[in-house]
């Protein structure tokens, strides 16, 4: 059995639960850290979720840690805003990549204070979009964890896509993820079928339903930024132009992040987190 421990992001969605379900195999603890911020306060918290993974694995431990990431969130998103504004104008709207750095910055934190090496998501090739889903952002967060010693990993980040998808959600939401197979097509394992097997999921895929949403803590609002990626610079600029934009952006952010975790190494009284 074994006997290390790690830290995983946790929103109890399918994508999550199936990595927290993967790392059950490989550590005997696992910390599920769920991040909320002010526009999320109305969101489940995945209780039910982590209850369902301990009675799967017994011989596991599964605990859950709800942290507030609106101190390290606001920083990120005004420290040098006027600044930010003039050299990046629009770019300053790609808040759910901000989320997304706030929640890695206080998963180090984290981990820095409970001795754990490892950390993994659920991230997957959905929603590729956002910025946190990009590989550029992916790549400088194995940076950023690899600066303190820590190894940042994506267990299911290449599983295939339900072909079931929502078709609403795939036209509105998610057009740049990876595209579903057709019906009837092999696709190998997706997370949907992972949780299925083990019977935490009702179905094969539950992503979108009313029960997705009953226990599934929202990551962050994205209404706006889809209106500046879709609406405004893709029509502006195209894509590639857009996300290359987002790369010098978020250069800046990631140095705001090592600011931060060096400040708080230094001070005991600096926090992190609201209390």
């Amino acid at each position: 059995m074994p006997n290390s421990a790690c830290a995983l992001l946790f929103s109890g969605g399918t994508d999550s639960t199936c990595a927290a379900a993967l790392a059950a195999e490989s550590f005997s603890e696992i910390h599920l850290l769920t991040f909320s911020e002010h526009a999320t306060r109305y969101s489940p918290v995945p209780t039910a979720r982590v209850r369902e993974l301990q009675a799967a694995f017994t011989k596991n431990r599964f605990q859950q840690v709800i942290l507030s990431n609106d101190r390290v969130l606001r920083y990120l998103c005004y420290h040098g805003y006027l600044r930010s504004v003039l050299q990046f104008g629009f770019y300053n709207l790609a808040t759910p990549g901000l989320s997304s750095l706030s929640w890695h910055l206080l998963t180090i934190h984290y981990c820095l204070q409970h001795r754990i090496k490892v950390v993994q998501d659920g991230l997957t090739r959905e929603l590729m979009h956002f910025p946190g889903h990009m590989d550029f952002f992916v790549a400088k967060l194995k940076c950023l964890y690899a600066e303190h010693d820590l190894r940042y990993e994506n267990p299911v980040r290449e599983w295939p896509t339900p072909y079931d998808q929502q078709f609403l959600d795939r036209l509105l939401v998610d057009y740049r993820g990876v595209p579903p197979a057709k019906p009837g097509s092999p696709t190998g394992t997706t997370t949907g079928d992972y949780l299925h097997k083990l019977g935490l999921s009702p179905a094969k895929n539950i992503k979108g339903t009313r029960l997705d949403h009953l226990t599934q803590h929202d990551c962050y609002p994205f209404v706006l930024y889809n209106i500046l990626c879709f609406w405004l610079m893709e029509n502006l600029f195209g894509f590639e132009s857009f996300e290359e934009g987002l790369k010098r952006f978020f250069e800046t952010k990631f140095q705001l992040a090592r600011v931060l975790l060096e400040k708080k190494r230094h001070s005991k009284l600096f926090e992190l987190v609201e209390p």
